[in-house]
């Protein structure tokens, strides 16, 4: 076994503009700030129309530069002009209603005696969702659809051994595995990659059921003080009880597809296959591809995780019943304020990983985040593979401009900051990895924090933010957008752009 531990380091996040690290809304304002300085001199060519200008030129500088919660003024303006929009168009606010009478909340087909049930009613940033389901083998398997087909999502059940159990030889085994899955989609049809890892609350019997069926039949179910024992322990523990769930989801897009001769369903199935097969070998049990009625119940326990104890409820009682239809996947009641999502009967709070870690870390540097934890939040990673002709012509212009910049900067007598040290460090690693056959991906992470209220939402949301500080990552609350961040940490690979 080797003394040597590989370290993991991630490049710094890259904020590439209009020109260089200039973005559109910033030389917009810039520009605007200019125009009007000139025009208050032209106005008023004395001291008075000086000083307007010169304030009127910090003012637009303040709004380009100077950032307010991680964004400058310019990004905070189109948020918070598009969220005073939807208000005014009350798209912040959604109810279904339903109405109690069966014969107009059903449809019958003559000469059929299974009712339909009319399509549900998905929230204002998923109405183009709908669940399909497509024929494998004699099996039914649910696929998400967007954009009038154009666009499908598979999603597969996972388990994975604790990870934090296994010797560094076997996580970096395990991570090194996970890498080969990526890389090997980057010349196919996949266009992304989400994995999802969610606790919600458990059922208050859970751990009991599992008494009752691993328990020696030789010993009593009761009376015994070993059983009476485990039984008080349990007892107590039930209200923190979390269940994790694990799912990958793989999307295929249209404009990706190039076999036109091959439906693009077929093609999904196909890379689902090659996913799966690639998890097995890092050691990640593939349960299976949710069927159209499980992937309804993740959905629904995606928007309201504290339901979850009644659905189950009901396939107790109901041993046909596996999950939810598609008119039961939404929510019935949503509203969107400027911190926070409701929908039914949970609070959500998502951020944005905006900060990776700078510094070489281990492949457990995630577990504090991941590990066990008495509340309930989703954490979700979409990757998005790169063709290795993209990758590595964006990386020589990225190489060639820190190397101008860096000219530049010599030239007028400027120093290097330690941030630009380390954008330059990365470009040059990426450049050797891409030329020794590495394929690169983007990716983007997300966290969804949920609570019963809003005080238990703030409770939450402070342990969260304590435990990403201590995996070295920075969490960004997506204030004015928690409607369109909440679907990133459902199982349909968004949030990239």
């Amino acid at each position: 076994m080797s003394d040597e531990r590989l370290g993991y380091r991630f490049g710094p996040l890259e904020r590439r503009g209009l020109l260089g690290p200039v973005r559109p809304g910033q030389a917009l304002t810039l520009v605007l700030g200019a125009v009007l300085g000139v025009t208050s001199i032209d106005l008023s060519p004395s001291v008075g129309g000086a000083v307007i200008a010169a304030g009127v030129a910090a003012a637009a500088v303040g709004v380009a530069a100077i950032p307010v919660a991680g964004r400058a003024a310019d990004q905070w303006i189109p948020v918070a002009l598009a969220f005073l929009i939807s208000g005014l168009k009350g798209g912040r606010r959604r109810h279904t209603f339903i109405s109690p009478a069966p014969t107009r909340g059903m449809r019958r087909t003559v000469g059929q005696g299974a009712p339909v049930e009319p399509p549900g009613q998905p929230p204002g940033s998923l109405t183009d969702v709908g669940i399909q389901a497509v024929d494998y083998r004699g099996r039914a398997l649910g696929i998400l659809s967007e954009r009038r087909g154009r666009r499908l999502t598979m999603v597969l059940a996972c388990r994975a051994a604790s990870f934090a159990l296994l010797d560094p030889d076997a996580q970096e085994r395990r991570l090194s595995r996970w890498g080969l899955v990526l890389s090997s989609v980057a010349e196919t049809s996949v266009r992304r990659i989400q994995w999802l890892e969610r606790t919600s609350p458990a059922r208050a019997d859970q751990l009991a059921r599992w008494l009752h069926q691993a328990r020696d039949p030789a010993i009593p179910p009761r009376g015994t003080p070993i059983v009476e024992s485990y039984l008080e322990l349990i007892s107590g523990s039930a209200r923190v009880a979390q269940d994790h769930e694990i799912l990958i989801a793989i999307q295929v897009d249209a404009a990706g597809h190039r076999e036109r001769g091959q439906p693009l369903d077929e093609a999904l199935l196909e890379q689902c296959e090659r996913v799966a097969r690639g998890l097995e070998t890092a050691d990640i049990k593939v349960l299976g591809a949710l069927a159209p009625s499980q992937l309804g119940r993740a959905l629904r326990i995606g928007f309201d995780p504290f339901g979850g104890a009644e659905i189950a409820a009901l396939e107790t009682v109901d041993r046909d019943r596996d999950g939810l239809s598609a008119v039961n996947a939404w929510p019935l009641a949503t509203r969107e304020s400027w911190d926070r999502y409701l929908c039914d009967g949970a609070h959500h709070a998502t951020y944005w990983i905006g900060g990776w870690p700078r510094v070489d870390v281990s492949p457990m540097f995630m577990d504090a985040l991941l590990g066990s934890s008495d509340v309930v939040r989703t954490v979700s990673v979409s990757f998005e593979p790169i063709s290795p002709t993209r990758s590595t012509r964006e990386v020589e212009a990225a190489v060639t401009r820190d190397r101008a910049d860096r000219e530049l900067r010599r030239r007028f007598g400027q120093g290097e900051t330690a941030r630009q040290r380390q954008a330059q460090e990365a470009a040059v690693r990426r450049e050797a990895e891409l030329a020794a056959g590495h394929a690169e991906v983007r990716l983007a992470g997300f966290v969804t924090v949920s609570g019963r209220d809003e005080n238990e939402l703030r409770r939450a949301c402070s342990q969260v933010l304590e435990h990403a500080a201590r995996a070295h990552l920075e969490l960004h609350r997506m204030y004015g957008q928690q409607a369109d961040a909440f679907t990133f940490t459902l199982p349909l690979a968004r949030g990239l752009r």
